[in-house]
Formats: C-alpha cells, sequence, structure tokens
C-alpha cells in the first residue's frame, strides 16, 4: 500500500451498499473518506460505524460539488494518491492496486478505470452506449487524449494532479477533471476494469439521460473554454 493513500467515495443514498464498499476500500488505502450529499438515509451514519470519516453536505449539491468537497479535503491531507471510487457498489475495491499501478511506478499523474477497454456495459442500453461514445469522444478530443471512458468514476491521480485541480462544476466532475489535467500537461491513461451490477437503487443518470448529456456537454464545451481563455 502506497504511503498516505485516500479514497474519496461520494454519496447519496447508498445505505445498503456504502458499508461493504468502506470496508473492502480501507483494505488497499490509508483513509477513506465519504462525501454523503445530503442522503436523507443512514449512509453518513453507517459509513462512520465501518470507519470512514464522513463529511456532510447541508443540502443535496450534486456529485461534482461532493467531489470538490473531498477535493478540498485531500489538499490538506496531501496524500501521494487519491482514489475516488462510486459509492453504489458497482466498482471493485479490490482493483485498486492494479488501478493505481501506473502511478506507483511514474508512468501516469491520472489513471481511469475503463469500462471499455474489456468490452463491459455490454447490457447497456443503446442510448446510454451511444451517450456514452459521444461524451468520451468530445472529451477526448478536447484533452488531446485517446479514451474509451471518460464518464468512469472509479480513478486515481498523484499529488501533483490533486494540488492542480480547481473544479467548478456542482453537477459532475469527470470530464472536467480530465480536461483540467491534461490541459496543465499531466499524463492521462487508462486501465481496465470490471464491474458489479448494481444491486440497490437506480442511477441516477439513466433516469434523466437526455437532461445529463446535455449538462454534461455544457460543462465540457464551458471548462474547455474557461482553460484556454487562461492558457
Amino acid at each position: 500500500m502506497p504511503t498516505q493513500c485516500l479514497a474519496i467515495i461520494p454519496a447519496f443514498n447508498e445505505e445498503k451498499s456504502i458499508a461493504a464498499i468502506v470496508q473492502e476500500t480501507k483494505k488497499h488505502v490509508n483513509e477513506v473518506l465519504v462525501v454523503d450529499d445530503h442522503s436523507t438515509d443512514n449512509t453518513a451514519k453507517i459509513a462512520r460505524v465501518h470507519g470512514a470519516t464522513v463529511i456532510c453536505h447541508s443540502r443535496n449539491k450534486g456529485v461534482g460539488a461532493a467531489m470538490k468537497t473531498g477535493i478540498s479535503y485531500a489538499k490538506k491531507l496531501k496524500p501521494n494518491i487519491v482514489i475516488t471510487i462510486d459509492a453504489d457498489g458497482q466498482h471493485r475495491p479490490e482493483e485498486i492496486p492494479h488501478l493505481i499501478q501506473p502511478i506507483v511506478v511514474d508512468d501516469a499523474d491520472l489513471v481511469l478505470g475503463s469500462r471499455f477497454l474489456n468490452e463491459q456495459l455490454s447490457n447497456s442500453s443503446l442510448i446510454k452506449k451511444i451517450g456514452n461514445k459521444l461524451v468520451t469522444f468530445i472529451t477526448s478530443f478536447l484533452a488531446g487524449v485517446k479514451l474509451t471512458d471518460t464518464q468512469t468514476g472509479f480513478r486515481a491521480f498523484n499529488r501533483k494532479a490533486l494540488l492542480s485541480l480547481d473544479l467548478v462544476s456542482d453537477f459532475t466532475y469527470t470530464q472536467e477533471m480530465i480536461l483540467i489535467l491534461c490541459y496543465k500537461g499531466f499524463r492521462c491513461t487508462e486501465v481496465p476494469i470490471q464491474i458489479h451490477p448494481r444491486k440497490y437503487g437506480k442511477s441516477k443518470v439513466v433516469s434523466k439521460i437526455g437532461a445529463y448529456a446535455l449538462r454534461t456537454l455544457i460543462i465540457i464545451l464551458s471548462t474547455h473554454l474557461r482553460l484556454k481563455t487562461y492558457r
């Protein structure tokens, strides 16, 4: 285990899955931080009982805001490596050593766990597949890096990348983080990951795929313009 390795888990109403995620993630990192985005269930309480550091939002702000809170906490800690992992149980914490390996050997600053390098998500709806491909193509083109999965929440980055992050969006962080770091010259790569089918609840994205795609595209383009202006 690398020294000072921190995992950030944004969470909203994930009381049925959060215990297992925290317990398994703790085996591979020094500290687990759960950012509870004003859940109406026992997510925060359960995460704390199982050994996570928990920060709670006073209102529901969005996964992007939860990640900004996590990044602010991490900047004070200055760990060697930060891992982000979703709270819904789809990611496999046992793959953390595989995820961070390119950082450990200094081949990358940001590593994305791609669900598509090994042809995952074959059961996804056609519209979700098309949306994923479109958003990934645009993000990859603007970032100047060939990527297959820019929506993944399972990722890792080193201390230098952490200290260079200045996220803006409260809605989502996934594409914005890639663009910021790639525009600043950080090395980005992908590793294939496996995912578990979601056991509890429904994806917040799938239920409003059209609105999600539109807002995501707006964030991508506004981030591109912001970074291009201040280059």
